[in-house]
């Protein structure tokens, strides 16, 4: 039987959500069709589906879950199989999001430009999250479906997803994640169920910080923390507390810097937590 809770009882205008009428007994998409989004299908009988030519993992016939990167403008086809030969087909082509300029001059000048003492230390540590990262993907089941919570109760958000950082000037890569500025210590937990496939300490940018797979491509990361709570391959439940509030790597206060992908996709993690309205994921 499917988990209550991913039942919608509503549509939520906001969420420019699409449930064809077709599709109603048997399959629900939850999400938005835009640039930066993950999206859910829940059904019954889900024999197989696909996104182009990949196949997408489905659990137990219930659950397969889809992303667009940020840049994502390239039009999709999804076909899903179900049981007694119903297929669906549907083209998407994801909505175009807008994304904002930020800039922030109090950044340590070697956070900007690293000093060449440090360019081995970070090689380094980007094949250790690289390493971590290919393991996403290993687990078929859907351990997100028991749904998402906010990964911190309250506070300011002070970096928005998508956003092209200019630090001290310089123009850098592009924010792929929601920061949230809490003070040091503030419990911080995960998101949904899944295993930790990186629990490290103090990276050159990212600080402490921890990487979750939520099963078929699904990963949430928490960066800058004070402190970790898990360990690799540690099993942890939505809402668990795995670490604090820190400003460890770079960063310019205590914050929690989270991000959500699906696989390589970068995702939105505002878009995460609509789902968690009543009348959505939970």
């Amino acid at each position: 039987m499917i988990n209550n809770k991913f039942r919608i009882h509503a549509i939520v205008a906001v969420l420019v959500l699409f449930v064809s009428n077709l599709w109603a007994q048997n399959l629900e998409i939850y999400g938005e069709y835009s640039t930066g989004s993950v999206l859910f299908g829940v059904g019954e009988g889900i024999e197989f589906a696909k996104l182009d030519s990949v196949y997408l993992d489905v659990d137990d016939g219930n659950y397969f879950a889809f992303g667009f990167d940020r840049d994502d403008k390239n039009e999709r086809l999804l076909h899903v199989k179900l049981s007694g030969g119903k297929v669906y087909l549907k083209k998407i082509k994801p909505e175009q999001a807008s994304y904002k300029i930020q800039r922030i001059n109090n950044m340590q000048q070697k956070h900007v430009t690293p000093p060449q003492s440090e360019i081995d230390r970070i090689v380094r540590e980007r094949k250790i999250t690289r390493a971590a990262h290919k393991r996403i993907g290993e687990v078929k089941e859907a351990l997100y479906k028991n749904g998402f919570q906010r990964p911190i109760k309250g506070g300011r958000i002070s970096g928005v997803f998508g956003s092209q950082r200019i630090l001290n000037g310089v123009p850098k890569n592009i924010h792929n994640g929601l920061d949230i500025a809490k003070p040091r210590g503030t419990p911080v937990h995960a998101m949904a169920d899944g295993f930790v496939r990186l629990a490290a300490d103090t990276f050159f940018y990212a600080g402490n910080n921890i990487l979750i797979d939520h099963g078929q491509g699904l990963s949430s990361k928490y960066l800058h923390l004070s402190k970790m709570d898990v360990k690799v391959d540690e099993f942890v439940k939505k809402g668990q507390k795995i670490g604090e509030v820190g400003t460890t790597g770079r960063s310019t206060g205590p914050h929690l810097h989270w991000t959500v992908q699906w696989y390589d996709k970068r995702v939105d993690p505002a878009l995460i937590l609509k789902l968690n309205k009543p009348d959505g994921f939970e």
